[in-house]
């Protein structure tokens, strides 16, 4: 069988990774799951978006409204994706908090210290029983550079789900190191007598400093913890075979667009493999601006440019190639094909957005929900909500509740949306 390049892969954006020699390895690892599974995505962008250029026309409620100029890439997909406006995280602390309490709508206080659970670790605990991994975090660079704060997912003990951070390592969870099982289980449990001594130390260091100091100590080692977490569950899948790696495995650091372009590609075998049905990428904009060859730095625009309109500006073009970047990935998902023919984005939700608008605001935050999660929803809208008073905690719980998370409330959530078909 011969191998296809990256490359190749790449170039046939339209026709995602259906490649033949992945076929039998992808859907063999589905294992004995019964039906389709459903999927969640959250993919969150650093410092917002410019609100003139992205937001439709309000006057437009419905599906017979125009595409605004930085989601022209959306233009065939449009059946496919709704976009919310005037969703509200009315418990960030500020705009510099970023994306901390996205997925939570956690209260952070002044300091913006702690948090409490993230809706995807929430459905991770439904919808990650039967896979490899319960939940993948990706964070695609240094996080207070691109305007994210610090974490993104949170575990049920408020305490910072560990993210994957460079594509080697992305490549690694999804397809293994190689080995023979007896090898790879040696070394899980060389990895957890390490940790084990180290966790030791840490608990004997815990009675010799400060309160301070000790609140530090502590954020470090839930890292070690959720290293723990994974080697525990590493252990149970290591006689269960890997997907097939579609693509060589890639250096740590790519830069620019292509990093996140590979990182979308590995979540879509991520999701095609049911390896995971869970992800959050918190998208590196440093990486965007690369491309661009700008020097423009992410927090710096965020301040300057809420008024420029000007198409060839700087923050414009960083929308728009977010948006391609996004859009990409989302027509990978619908012709990428299940079992059945379905395809994943039929029983896949993305949700794609911020905690921010240009200029550092904090209300009506960019939200665009793709996918048909199985069924049952009415996409393709422009859906205004009540300004100021709607929740982005309203959006979680519907999404949560699709998933089969039994639950009637998430943070401050008031209401499902039912102008989605949430129920």
């Amino acid at each position: 069988m011969n191998a296809v390049s990256r490359r190749r892969m790449l170039i046939s954006g339209s026709t995602a990774l259906m490649l033949p020699n992945l076929e039998s390895n992808l859907h063999a690892a589905r294992g004995s799951s019964a039906g389709i599974p459903k999927r969640l995505v959250f993919l969150t962008m650093g410092y917002g978006v410019n609100s003139e250029n992205w937001f439709p026309s309000t006057d437009q409620v419905g599906t017979e409204y125009d595409l605004p100029p930085l989601l022209e890439s959306f233009g065939d997909l449009k059946s496919d994706f709704s976009i919310i406006q005037n969703l509200t995280n009315q418990r960030l602390a500020g705009p510099h908090a970023g994306s901390q309490n996205f997925l939570s709508c956690a209260s952070l206080g002044k300091k913006g210290d702690g948090n409490s659970v993230s809706c995807d670790q929430l459905a991770a605990q439904v919808l990650g029983q039967d896979t490899r991994h319960s939940s993948l975090a990706i964070a695609g660079s240094r996080w207070r550079v691109d305007g994210h704060g610090s974490y993104v997912s949170w575990s049920p003990d408020g305490k910072p789900v560990g993210t994957y951070e460079k594509t080697s390592a992305v490549y690694t969870a999804l397809f293994g190191t190689g080995g023979k099982a007896a090898e790879v289980l040696a070394k899980i449990q060389r990895q957890q007598s390490s940790l084990d001594a180290i966790l030791g130390n840490a608990r004997r260091l815990n009675g010799e400093i400060s309160t301070a100091d000790r609140h530090r100590v502590d954020e470090y080692f839930t890292s070690i913890r959720n290293i723990e977490s994974r080697l525990s569950k590493a252990q149970d899948w290591v006689e269960r075979p890997y997907p097939t790696a579609p693509f060589p495995q890639p250096p740590g650091r790519i830069g620019g667009k292509e990093e996140i372009e590979l990182m979308l590609d590995m979540m879509v075998v991520a999701m095609q493999s049911d390896s995971t049905r869970v992800l959050s990428y918190m998208i590196p904009t440093l990486r965007v601006l690369q491309s661009l060859q700008t020097r423009v730095n992410p927090h710096q625009m965020s301040h300057k440019a809420s008024g420029d309109l000007d198409p060839q500006s700087v923050h414009q073009r960083r929308d728009r190639m977010l948006a391609e970047l996004v859009s990409g990935f989302i027509r990978k998902l619908k012709n990428t094909k299940e079992a059945d023919g379905s395809s994943l984005l039929d029983h896949s939700l993305v949700a794609y957005g911020s905690s921010l608008r240009q200029g550092h605001g904090t209300s009506n935050v960019p939200l665009l929900l793709a996918g048909h999660g199985g069924g049952g929803l009415m996409q393709g809208q422009n859906i205004v909500c009540k300004p100021k008073v709607t929740p982005l905690a309203n959006l979680w719980l519907s999404m949560l509740r699709h998933v089969g998370v039994q639950t009637n409330q998430f943070a401050n959530s008031d209401r499902v949306l039912t102008e989605v078909g949430f129920a």
